[in-house]
């Protein structure tokens, strides 16, 4: 990377459109704000100390740190006895669900890249954030398979076709049909009869020519992206794990969610470490997971958090759902938010791997990423301000 005067960055190789993007925006000024009026940064974080310790049930949510500040929140929570979401809870709390209920065969990128010979991706649009996957994982041949040509499949709506990957089998449906389309795929490789002749619109021959390289592959994988999926989330994941399923009787096959973003792997990660329990939890007497009560938005909606502390050091999730009141909102935050001037507290604080070092879990959950500081922004970090916060508790 080449730095420039106003603390920005242009990146110069290895580097994705979004990393070019972030990189590029200049160091912001170190602002701290109480009831919208400016003052020290020792000021605010007494100013939410006090917020905190009226708060009769706090919530800690956005989490959109690094694994030094999600320890740093777990603490907070612990010490104002908070509940804990994500900014990305509602997918998840269903991702939870879904491996607690059933479990799965998860692989991760290192495997993908050495060993998948096939990899079929369901509904997932890799050219806005994860552009570097299709670069890294899929373009390169598979160095454990030398004598089999990797092939990529698609399954899903012709809009999010990937830009990034050259595919050698397309079956285009629409999003809300693609759980259908995998267990008619399902019953092909199950031998059983299908009573449709297109089902989810697509021809019988595509669906039996996917089941054969299925079959056919030495290792195959399925790739996700559950956040993009919304309500089919869980039809489909579940669909997508009885195939690697079946698949597993007599080959080899695995699934591969890619997620996380805004730190939310770092934080279901350290979380469980920390506590034994994913995000929506809640600290009292005895640590309570509640994954459905416990969801941020709902606890704000219906006013039973009464106040909230919003952290977003990645500068992608600015505002905090409505709900709370901004005299009882604590914003950290990377980039300006509209509640700067409003809401009780405002602090301005640095970006992990930018203004400050930072660890960050990678995508699969297998590896924790050490990220060096780009800059000397002087700006605080999450972990920093969250660990004056409970001292004053």
């Amino acid at each position: 990377m080449r730095p420039a005067a106003d603390g920005s960055h242009a990146v110069v190789a290895n580097g994705c459109r979004r990393a070019a993007q972030r990189y590029a925006r200049p160091a912001p000024a170190a602002e701290v704000h109480v009831a919208g009026a400016p003052t020290t940064l020792e000021d605010g974080i007494a100013a939410a100390a006090r917020l905190l310790k009226r708060a009769r049930q706090p919530l800690i949510s956005g989490l959109a740190t690094d694994v030094d500040g999600t320890r740093a929140a777990v603490n907070l929570a612990e010490r104002c006895r908070a509940v804990l979401d994500h900014a990305h809870g509602d997918t998840l709390a269903r991702v939870a669900r879904l491996t607690q209920t059933r479990g799965w065969y998860a692989t991760t990128l290192s495997e993908v890249r050495s060993r998948a010979d096939f990899v079929l991706l369901v509904d997932t649009e890799l050219g806005d954030r994860y552009e570097s996957f299709a670069r890294r994982c899929l373009g390169p041949r598979a160095g454990l398979n030398d004598d089999t040509p990797r092939t990529v499949g698609f399954i899903g709506p012709a809009g999010r076709l990937p830009r990034d990957a050259a595919l050698d089998l397309r079956l285009a449906c629409r999003s809300e049909r693609v759980a259908e389309a995998l267990l008619a795929l399902l019953a092909e490789l199950r031998g059983n009869p299908l009573a449709a002749t297109r089902p989810a619109g697509l021809a019988r021959r595509s669906l039996t020519e996917l089941a054969e390289r299925l079959r056919a592959a030495r290792y195959a994988t399925i790739v996700v992206t559950p956040a993009a999926l919304g309500a089919a989330c869980e039809p489909v994941l579940g669909a997508v794990c009885d195939i690697v399923d079946e698949l597993n009787r007599d080959g080899r096959a695995a699934v591969l969610p890619l997620g996380g973003d805004d730190g939310a792997q770092s934080a279901v990660s350290t979380c469980t470490w920390l506590t034994g329990f994913p995000l929506r939890i809640g600290f009292g007497e005895v640590i309570s997971y509640e994954p459905q009560a416990y969801a941020g938005t709902a606890l704000l909606a219906s006013g039973a958090a009464d106040a909230l502390v919003w952290i977003d050091a990645f500068g992608n999730c600015p505002e905090p759902p409505p709900g709370c009141p901004a005299d009882r909102t604590i914003v950290l935050g990377a980039t300006p938010s509209n509640l700067a001037g409003t809401c009780a507290v405002h602090i301005t604080v640095g970006t992990p791997g930018i203004d400050h070092f930072a660890r960050l879990v990678r995508t699969d959950a297998v590896v924790t990423l050490a990220l060096p500081q780009q800059r000397d922004s002087g700006l605080p970090s999450i972990a920093g301000v969250l660990t004056r916060i409970a001292e004053k508790l």
